[in-house]
């Protein structure tokens, strides 16, 4: 699993600084990436407390909350990776949550770095 989250983060790092680069950085609407963070981290709070469902509900919130933004490649690949976990944290029985948990949490922190470098960059 450290591999693979080391790898994920060598893939956004680069992703991120390719589109500050070329200025594809996501635009949030009014406060809508302040609600998409908070569902994030709400989210990632009901996964360390084992209450999956919650973190389903709150992660599907994050999906549908994506459509409020302007389309970016960031967002979108983001939004698969976040989806990919969703179907995790359904299938995956309880003893091996985890390290889905861990997964969860990283792509919890790639948004936040997301929101802060487009927030900075606007």
């Amino acid at each position: 699993m450290a591999m693979f989250l080391i790898a994920e983060a060598v893939f956004f790092f680069l992703l991120i600084l390719a589109c500050a680069y070329l200025r594809a950085l996501p635009i949030f609407f009014n406060a809508s990436g302040l609600v998409l963070t908070a569902l994030l981290l709400v989210s990632s709070l009901c996964v360390w407390r084992g209450w999956r469902w919650a973190a389903l509900a709150l992660g599907a919130g994050f999906i549908v909350g994506l459509i409020g933004t302007r389309f970016s490649v960031l967002t979108a690949v983001h939004g698969l990776f976040v989806f990919g976990g969703l179907i995790s944290i359904a299938i995956v029985p309880v003893s091996a949550i985890r390290a889905v948990a861990l997964y969860w949490y990283f792509f919890t922190g790639v948004w936040l770095v997301i929101f802060l470098v487009s927030r900075g960059w606007a």
